[in-house]
């Protein structure tokens, strides 16, 4: 199991592969391997999605996914 952060200065539901996952500035769990997150609601942020290889985190230090509010 690996853990990520998505980052946004909004409380926003997060969707991995299409699924909703939790929601921002949670440290969320998904398998190993590369997944796609959105956020879901307005497309007031950028990039549209990102698609990073999630491995090797911990629950303390998980990987960022860092979206900006346009």
């Amino acid at each position: 199991m690996e853990y990520v952060r998505v980052i946004f200065p909004e409380k926003r539901i997060v969707l991995i592969d299409g699924e909703e996952g939790g929601s921002t500035g949670r440290t969320l769990r998904v398998s190993e391997g590369t997944h796609t997150f959105k956020l879901d609601g307005l497309k007031n942020y950028k990039p549209n999605w990102r698609r990073p290889t999630v491995t090797g985190t911990n629950p303390n230090e998980p990987m960022e996914v860092v979206f900006e509010k346009l």
